[in-house]
């Protein structure tokens, strides 16, 4: 990936309602189980301009946090921070980066950034033989992680970024 050029930097707080826009709860109810907030939902962004900081962090997290429905687990991506680039055509980007409904004529804008993993059973199981249920999730930091946003066909702005795990912490309590 070509160096980002006009570079800006957000670090995205831990609460749903903290990043802008503020979307409401992608799976209402879905962080009860696990004394957690909700996943975040996907605002419909087709603004002009590429999103802000703030507004791809919204954007990438929306994408990935969910409950399993494998394992059964809740996966909320806490602490993110992107790093938005300037335009780039959306070849430069196309070997590298997953972009589901891009428009192809639209230029597409890389990403960098971190963020921690929240993975969490239920407070159910994880209170079984005495254990505290409160403690419930472990953490793992993704560094290095690179992507990009791009416009899809339906107008609307989409990002996503992938990364390296690091170090795991558990346990520890469920993000609220």
């Amino acid at each position: 990936m070509r160096p980002l050029s006009t570079l800006a930097t957000v670090a995205v707080a831990a609460a749903a309602g903290a990043a802008s826009p503020a979307p409401a709860a992608a799976q209402a109810g879905a962080g009860a189980p696990y004394g957690a907030r909700d996943p975040v939902a996907c605002p419909s962004l087709t603004q002009a301009q590429p999103p802000s900081p703030q507004q791809a962090a919204v954007l990438i997290r929306c994408r990935r946090e969910t409950v399993n429905s494998g394992s059964g687990e809740l996966w909320l991506m806490e602490a993110t921070r992107v790093e938005l680039g300037g335009a780039q055509p959306f070849a430069s980007l196309y070997n590298s980066v997953a972009m589901p409904g891009a428009d192809t004529r639209a230029p597409v804008h890389p990403v960098r950034g971190s963020w921690t993993w929240a993975t969490c059973i239920s407070m159910k199981d994880a209170g079984r033989g005495g254990a505290d249920p409160t403690l419930n999730c472990r953490e793992t930091d993704v560094g290095g992680a690179t992507g990009a946003c791009w416009r899809t066909t339906a107008g609307e702005w989409a990002c996503a970024m992938n990364g390296s795990s690091g170090a795991t912490r558990r346990p520890t309590r469920a993000p609220r």
